[in-house]
């Protein structure tokens, strides 16, 4: 039995794993690879039944796009289950009922899918995501609510995980807009390039150095357009999302991020591309949506960085 749920109007398609936190795991146009980085041997696996979590959660890297709540520093900090998580206020793992739970299919069709997740005891929220086709773009929604008896503080945070080596972009007018964390070189680790010019900041993937292991930064932006880009796999994905002003992002946040990872295995290689919503306090059965819409387009393999941007200012105006 298949575990991918898939929609399609015939030009676009979309895959969803509902019993893996509703992870969105295809995406691409009809006949050509996919965007996402994703391990399609998942897809044929029977659906794992409904399920709970320890304290100890073990993560896998199953990317595609995905669903957390921000800011990280928050993760394990509103929960009993694990004591010494709460201490440390640790950023690691992700809440297992939002990452990888069993979400429930509560409505389908031919180009959209309705799923709600299970309530999560660790963070105190349930999600309800919901992916539509429509005129040959994807809609992504994805809705909050408080199941709990007090208030929770959170944001949505979504993050469509691609090939490290993807060319991505995120508008911005200098690197001044751009906050930059990344190794410090010690221990075998470098930092990984971000850059700025032509109206964006990008994400400069190249392995690591002779006698190092790993490249790895993440690039908090303050982008002055709601949008985010990649070009992978002979297609542009453009996601566009409302852009928000800087107040209301948590400010260990940013609106757009880039989280950029390569090591001696070419299979590691991963960028992240996060939107963060404004941060809220919501009160017991308040909700807060966040939603996208992605638009693909066919897009040769080898171009320069002017043909990218160039194609993004004709399609951002």
């Amino acid at each position: 039995m298949d575990r991918l749920i898939k929609l399609s109007n015939g030009r676009v398609e979309v895959g969803v794993i509902p019993d893996l936190g509703g992870m969105v795991a295809l995406l691409r146009i009809v006949g050509k690879p996919n965007i996402l980085k994703a391990d399609p041997e998942l897809w044929g696996k029977p659906p794992t039944s409904p399920r709970s979590f320890g304290p100890n959660p073990v993560w896998k890297p199953y990317n595609g796009h995905i669903v957390w709540l921000g800011p990280q520093s928050e993760w394990w900090a509103h929960q009993d289950k694990n004591p010494r998580k709460r201490r440390e206020r640790a950023v690691w793992p992700p809440d297992p009922y939002i990452n990888n739970g069993y979400y429930e299919v509560i409505g389908r069709g031919d180009t959209e899918v309705t799923m709600r997740g299970p309530e999560s005891e660790f963070c105190g929220v349930r999600l309800i995501k919901s992916v539509k086709i429509k005129a040959g773009r994807v809609f992504f929604r994805v809705r909050a609510e408080n199941i709990r008896n007090t208030p929770v503080s959170w944001d949505l945070w979504l993050n469509t995980r691609v090939d490290g080596y993807a060319d991505c972009y995120a508008p911005v007018s200098s690197m001044d807009k751009v906050r930059i964390d990344a190794s410090d070189g010690t221990g075998g680790d470098e930092a990984c390039v971000f850059s700025q010019s032509g109206g964006y900041c990008a994400v400069e993937p190249r392995k690591p150095s002779k006698g190092k292991n790993r490249r790895w930064g993440k690039a908090f932006i303050q982008a002055n357009k709601g949008m985010m880009a990649a070009f992978t796999s002979s297609q542009a994905l453009i996601i566009k999302f409302k852009r928000h002003a800087p107040a209301l992002i948590h400010p260990e946040q940013a609106l757009a991020e880039f989280y950029n990872i390569t090591t001696n295995n070419r299979e590691d290689a991963l960028t992240e591309l996060e939107y963060h919503a404004p941060y809220k306090t919501l009160a017991p059965g308040e909700s807060m949506e966040a939603e996208q819409i992605w638009e693909i387009y066919p897009f040769k393999s080898k171009s320069t960085r002017e043909e990218r941007v160039e194609f993004l200012d004709s399609r951002n105006h």
